[in-house]
């Protein structure tokens, strides 16, 4: 049976300032500027029947996140909250029945109170690592959680507990549409979405790699990881499965694909 094709449609829900450190292990580089990046969500749109999902919901609050996490400056505006890019594409929040996380950090997950009726597909693995991290109180950077927010991951318990739907290793959680678990990469249980399109796989990453050329193309791991020779890995295999690989915090991947992947 061929499979169900979708079409993939980056969301700009909201802007932050970091350290291009950040694209490369260990900070090995001279480069020590800054970069503004967009904090993204995925809208995925069958091309027949099906529902639509959306994969990650952005941050809880700007202020929340250099207050909190000891972050540089986050923005949101209107225009890139959930409901209104979303309306964008026709659709309410009640309208989305699945929301994919790829990972439960603060920028990935802060947004999940917004969908009433959605089921929240999570790693098991992620979630018990996000809900007691191996981490120091006394990191200035991070909230002490390694940028797990604490009232996010307090909302996926309890009062969304019901709604959270823990799954282990890879599944295909609709035709054309598989979440593929990448262990302790950038986080214990990232998983990157892999989506069937009209012209090949797109591979939606979280954060497992950040900068195509570098970390992928080049094979060179980004900044935050639990395991180098794991992110190595997921590296290369990721260079094999995916025609379109898509970071979560590029614009140069926004300008591409903003009218909807593939053209």
């Amino acid at each position: 049976m061929e499979k169900s094709k979708w079409k993939v449609y980056p969301l700009v829900v909201g802007e932050a300032e970091v350290g291009k450190v950040l694209d490369v292990f260990w900070s090995l580089t001279k480069d020590n500027s800054k970069v503004t990046v967009p904090i993204m969500a995925w809208l995925l749109i069958p091309q027949g029947e099906g529902d639509p999902i959306l994969v990650d919901t952005g941050f809880r609050d700007a202020q929340r996140c250099e207050e909190v996490h000891g972050l540089g400056p986050h923005r949101t505006k209107p225009e890139w909250s959930l409901e209104e890019q979303l309306g964008k594409h026709g659709l309410a929040l009640e309208d989305i029945k699945t929301v994919i996380l790829t990972h439960l950090h603060y920028d990935h997950a802060g947004g999940c109170a917004q969908f009433s009726n959605a089921k929240f597909i999570i790693q098991r693995s992620e979630l018990q690592a996000a809900a007691a991290p191996l981490a120091s109180a006394f990191l200035e950077i991070g909230g002490g959680s390694l940028f797990y927010d604490r009232k996010d991951i307090a909302e996926l318990i309890d009062p969304l507990w019901t709604q959270v739907e823990l799954i282990e290793g890879d599944v295909e959680v609709a035709p054309g549409i598989q979440c593929v678990l990448y262990s302790n990469t950038h986080t214990p249980g990232s998983q990157a979405v892999y989506v069937n399109t009209r012209n090949g796989t797109a591979i939606i990453l979280g954060d497992i790699a950040r900068n195509v050329e570098l970390n992928v193309n080049q094979g060179i791991p980004p900044g935050l990881f639990y395991d180098l020779e794991a992110t190595y890995r997921a590296m290369n295999r990721i260079k094999k499965d995916g025609d379109f690989i898509l970071p979560s915090h590029d614009y140069e991947v926004v300008k591409e694909y903003q009218s909807g992947l593939p053209k």
